[in-house]
């Protein structure tokens, strides 16, 4: 999946997050054009700073995916 409209996203990622699963958003650098994702989860940033340039960008159009983590039993 391409980077869509962070409108689109953010009720894409609900979905997934309302059956237990967690959402780390991604985005493609607009100056480097590395691919990076934001490591908190379940939280998309106005903007994201890149790692290898340090360029931020504007995060109007995203991707994300999904992790499910497993819990321990008690």
């Amino acid at each position: 999946m391409g980077d869509i409209l962070r409108a689109e996203a953010i009720k894409r990622a609900e979905s997934w997050r309302n059956n237990g699963w967690d959402v780390h958003f991604k985005f493609t650098c607009g100056r480097c054009g590395e691919r990076l994702t934001l490591q908190e989860p379940n939280t998309l940033y106005e903007y994201g700073e890149c790692f290898t340039c340090g360029y931020e960008t504007k995060l109007d159009k995203v991707g994300f995916l999904v992790v499910k983590t497993m819990k321990e039993k008690e």
